[in-house]
């Protein structure tokens, strides 16, 4: 996604310096090197950062977390139960190896 977004803006600028370059203005004391690159505040404004996942019950916005999430933890690390989770589901595979809970 970092790449598609910088292969972009690079993309832009590289087009907003050709066009430059056709109108005539490539040279030097017409066009400052600070002209091709974007102060902070404008990219700023340009760029929307994702939101990273706030959580459950926090005031921002995000996904609720997985009710299963500690379970699978649990048994991932034990591989016996891993490879039944894969065959059966988790739930299953976590009912036979560590019982109703």
């Amino acid at each position: 996604m970092k790449s598609l977004v910088l292969l972009t803006l690079l993309a832009l600028l590289t087009l907003g310096l050709c066009r430059r370059a056709a109108d005539g203005s490539a040279s030097t004391k017409d066009s400052p090197i600070s002209e091709a690159f974007v102060s902070r505040r404008a990219s700023a404004e340009l760029v929307q950062r994702q939101k990273r996942n706030a959580g459950y019950g926090s005031s921002g916005p995000g996904a609720p977390p997985d009710p299963l999430e500690a379970k699978r933890e649990v048994c991932e690390l034990n591989p016996d139960c891993d490879e039944l989770a894969d065959q059966v589901g988790l739930q299953e595979a976590y009912r036979r190896y560590y019982g109703l809970q």
